[in-house]
């Protein structure tokens, strides 16, 4: 035991051990990527690392034959990537949905989401929700302010990257509250039924749905908390 931690120590003063190590130390970075990019571009640095290191200081033919392919396999995977990102480009209010998402999210489900938006623009004092009555559209505010109302009295306001009828869409019960469009807005609207039908059938819409809708229901929370104001949502 004593002689293989005495190996152990004598490898971490090795440069070309220290090197080996890099190799796999790369490799486990881009495993911690939560963007496909960066995990495909630190893979591909590890495969280049390791070929240089089986090529050239522990020489090792089937290695680097297979590294080679790893390599290749994930350039391939960066260029599809490129292409996807090239021709798949988000106008101004789809772009402002897609960033207001967690970076984990697919873009593909994200384009194959917001096939189900119309751009709705929205005058100054519209009733966009109306309490007690059913909604018919999931809405997400890309521009403007509402105010969520009930009984009258003013209880939250809502802003950009914020929904108005989650609650409705995810319970399928009327509004618990009315939302009224402070001033000129830009939204986008879901059709409920549409996307209930959506997240149903695609995972990856369902998945898309679910992290924007918790995303946004913790910072309504932390916004209430902060005011010290029960949240509400239409």
């Amino acid at each position: 035991m004593s002689g293989l931690f005495d190996q152990l120590l004598t490898g971490l003063t090795n440069p070309v051990i220290l090197f080996g190590h890099f190799t796999y130390f790369l490799l486990i970075v881009s495993m911690l990527m939560r963007r496909m990019v960066w995990l495909r571009s630190f893979a591909v640095a590890s495969g280049v690392a390791k070929i240089i290191y089986r090529a050239f200081f522990v020489f090792d033919p089937v290695s680097v034959l297979w590294e080679t392919v790893f390599v290749l396999v994930n350039i391939g995977q960066l260029l599809l990537i490129w292409y996807y990102e090239r021709h798949h480009r988000f106008t101004e209010d789809h772009r402002h949905f897609v960033d207001s998402m967690p970076p984990s999210v697919e873009r593909r489900a994200l384009k194959r989401l917001l096939a189900f938006a119309t751009v709705r623009e929205v005058p100054a004092d519209e009733v966009l929700v109306r309490e007690g009555e059913v909604v018919k559209d999931l809405l997400y505010v890309a521009d403007g302010v509402a105010r969520i109302e009930t009984a009258g009295r003013i209880i939250a306001v809502c802003g950009p990257g914020d929904y108005l009828g989650e609650m409705s869409f995810l319970s399928g019960e009327p509004a618990t509250a009315t939302v009224v469009a402070s001033r000129p807005m830009r939204v986008l609207a879901f059709d409920q039924q549409r996307l209930h039908v959506a997240v149903a059938s695609d995972a990856a819409i369902h998945r898309a749905m679910e992290a924007g809708l918790n995303r946004n229901l913790v910072g309504k929370l932390v916004r209430a908390n902060t005011a010290r104001v029960a949240p509400a949502s239409a």
